[in-house]
């Protein structure tokens, strides 16, 4: 036989061949195990993203969750402190408490005057008196509350009546370089027996 016969021969049994190794089933190819690799590790990835995105989740949801709790202890330690006061000092239509204008009332709790602050050392709300101070709202979880914008009406006006404080009560991180405010509340709380 020629070199040309030998070329038609094999060019012909080529199909053949290929289908011979296109059944046989002993193994894998090159090709399939890279796609089975490619599969595993982008299923792994859509996993890994998965679980990232529902731990990310949980997390918010329990920072928010906390910091609902701890507004909902704030306002009622720090209502019940302004619902019981003996008295409020001053003589002002209306107490405003800025800066470091504070506004004092005799505590029910204390029997002393004293002030609702924010702590300097960042551990929420405290009652400042001349005994020392009381911590209404501590920090927990890396979160504090501060109390702002408190006013007490001695007298009525715009729909308030007198013996009325307003506040509003926010919930922050401790860390001071946050401005997020996970929750937050403006109450109006009757001073009883004014």
């Amino acid at each position: 036989m020629s070199n040309g016969a030998t070329y038609q021969s094999s060019y012909r049994r080529f199909p053949l061949r290929l289908r011979a190794i296109l059944r046989d089933t002993r193994g894998f190819m090159l090709a399939e195990q890279l796609v089975s690799v490619i599969f595993i590790g982008l299923l792994g990835i859509i996993v890994a993203a998965g679980i990232g995105a529902a731990m990310s989740v949980y997390a918010n949801i329990t920072r928010q969750t906390q910091a609902d709790q701890m507004l909902f202890q704030a306002v009622a330690r720090v209502s019940d402190e302004f619902s019981y006061a003996l008295s409020v000092e001053g003589n002002n239509d209306i107490e405003r408490q800025s800066g470091g204008n504070e506004i004092y009332f005799v505590s029910a709790t204390l029997h002393e005057p004293c002030a609702l602050i924010n702590s300097e050392f960042g551990r929420g709300i405290e009652l400042a008196a001349n005994s020392g101070y009381s911590n209404l709202a501590p920090t927990q979880h890396g979160l504090k509350a501060v109390i702002s914008e408190l006013v007490y009406y001695r007298k009525a006006k715009d729909n308030i009546s007198a013996g009325t404080w307003t506040f509003r009560i926010q919930i922050v991180p401790e860390n001071a370089t946050e401005t997020t405010v996970y929750a937050e509340t403006t109450m109006t709380v009757k001073r009883i027996g004014s």
